[in-house]
């Protein structure tokens, strides 16, 4: 291909690129945004409209990217196994925190432990690919409750048992209400031997290509590691990264917290 023709293609990829950020575009849109010529745009549209990339809605002359590029995406990511994409991650995680670090999913009012990497210390923590613990007294569970829908999110709360497993076990309903509301605000769930004794989890929320959260990603330390709330704070910032790089393997144009503050 000439240059004339990868230039061609820069432009076709940079409109299209646009639809990433915003669901709809007009053509005039389109020209603030890019600083190409109108007949330039209109005929790359064209082109994406031939083939079946993009629609037009005829009534307020908008684009937006059709079902063929969603199904597209769709395949590409059903051939994406979750945990492969995650172990990086998590392996990263671990070396930078010096700490275990694991993968969790909801399913119902229960975490199941979906991966784990231990810790390079003798004494560590030891958890089972497959165990189940109550979401509402771990940090991967609020981290992923509190981005639920608010209906969904209520649902749960309304039939958590609000067993005491240790001294911190919340057993209010709207004390836990409070820490999801922090929880979502800071971007990142903390439990500190909620669940079990000598354990502090800080975990942050994964999402999918539809900007669903579908697991989180956590840093586990035993108390006895854990100096300050700073070195908690510290263990949440890395999270989000981690959480946010994965989210966006996935698919998601969700933003990270830290990007939005």
């Amino acid at each position: 291909m000439g240059t004339n023709g990868v230039k061609v293609l820069d432009k076709a990829l940079f409109i299209l690129s646009q639809f990433f950020e915003k669901d709809e575009l007009t053509l005039k849109e389109l020209e603030e945004i890019s600083g190409l010529n109108r007949s330039t745009i209109y005929r790359i549209l064209q082109a994406y409209q031939k083939w079946g990339f993009l629609e037009k809605d005829p009534a307020t002359k908008r684009y937006k990217v059709s079902t063929k590029i969603l199904e597209m995406t769709g395949s590409v990511l059903r051939k994406l196994s979750f945990l492969n994409v995650c172990r990086p991650y998590l392996l990263s995680l671990r070396d930078e925190a010096g700490e275990s670090t694991f993968l969790a999913i909801l399913r119902g009012l229960n975490i199941i432990i979906a991966d784990w990497e231990l810790s390079y210390y003798d004494a560590h923590i030891n958890i089972t690919v497959g165990k189940t613990v109550p979401a509402h007294c771990t940090g991967s569970g609020k981290a992923i409750l509190a981005f639920l829908p608010p209906e969904e999110q209520e649902s749960i709360i309304s039939r958590i048992s609000w067993k005491k497993y240790t001294e911190n076990t919340i057993i209010d309903k709207d004390k836990f209400r409070e820490v999801l509301r922090a929880t979502r605000e800071r971007g990142y769930g903390v439990s500190k031997e909620e669940y079990d004794t000598d354990i502090v989890v800080a975990a942050a929320p994964i999402f999918d290509i539809h900007n669903r959260v579908i697991a989180s990603c956590a840093i586990a330390a035993l108390k006895s590691r854990v100096k300050s709330d700073e070195q908690i704070d510290e263990y949440g910032q890395l999270v989000i990264k981690a959480a946010a790089e994965i989210s966006q393997k996935l698919g998601s144009t969700r933003k990270a917290i830290s990007e939005c503050v």
